[in-house]
């Protein structure tokens, strides 16, 4: 299984728990992904998923985790919407969907929105993470990606937006849910499997 570390806008590879992930990861024995996305400061949408079909041409989309944050989730999203065949999972970490008004993402968002319908078809596993007290993301946005992948969140009282090199504990969780994603596909197959 590969894994795919998608960092938001102005940030970086390896910015913040994304380097300790990857870290943890790679000791484990999977193969990691963690791409510098163009122009990261003012993203060009269409730039970012052209940037990640080529990242992942090569590896079976149904051995392909992605791991985003922030705006490297709606990266994600418009990657899943293209997808030719499902990916094993994607989670999101503050992510969003919607253009909620910030000005760092307003020009992004913009551009579309996101077609839910072909997303939860091109995807297994769907995990959503954020921090109750995020001071960038609006909670209704946040809950708002949750109800449209139709998961339930998992919500941690003082995250944040995880925008820090401890993560709060977050990357214990997040390895916790890649690892279980191999045993839980080999008992379930191809079907939806919730985190």
């Amino acid at each position: 299984m590969y894994v795919l570390i998608l960092h938001g806008v102005m940030g970086r590879a390896g910015i913040y728990w994304q380097q300790t992930l990857h870290d943890q990861l790679v000791r484990k024995g999977y193969p990691v992904i963690m791409p510098t996305l163009p122009d990261a400061d003012h993203p060009d949408r269409s730039e970012w998923l052209r940037t990640v079909q080529e990242l992942v041409r090569n590896i079976d989309p149904g051995q392909l985790v992605i791991v985003g944050h922030s705006l490297g989730v709606v990266a994600a999203l418009d990657f899943l919407e293209k997808s030719a065949s499902p990916v094993q999972a994607l989670i999101s970490v503050s992510g969003f969907s919607d253009n909620y008004g910030d000005e760092i993402n307003d020009f992004y968002m913009k551009v579309k929105s996101v077609d839910f319908t072909r997303v939860r078809n091109h995807v297994r596993s769907c995990s959503v993470i954020y921090g109750g007290d995020d001071p960038y993301v609006p909670q209704p946005s946040l809950r708002k990606l949750a109800e449209d992948l139709q998961v339930t969140p998992v919500v941690i009282p003082r995250g944040g937006h995880f925008d820090s090199e401890s993560g709060t504990g977050l990357v214990s969780l997040l390895l916790d849910r890649i690892a279980g994603l191999n045993s839980e596909s080999a008992e379930t197959g191809p079907d939806k499997i919730n985190l």
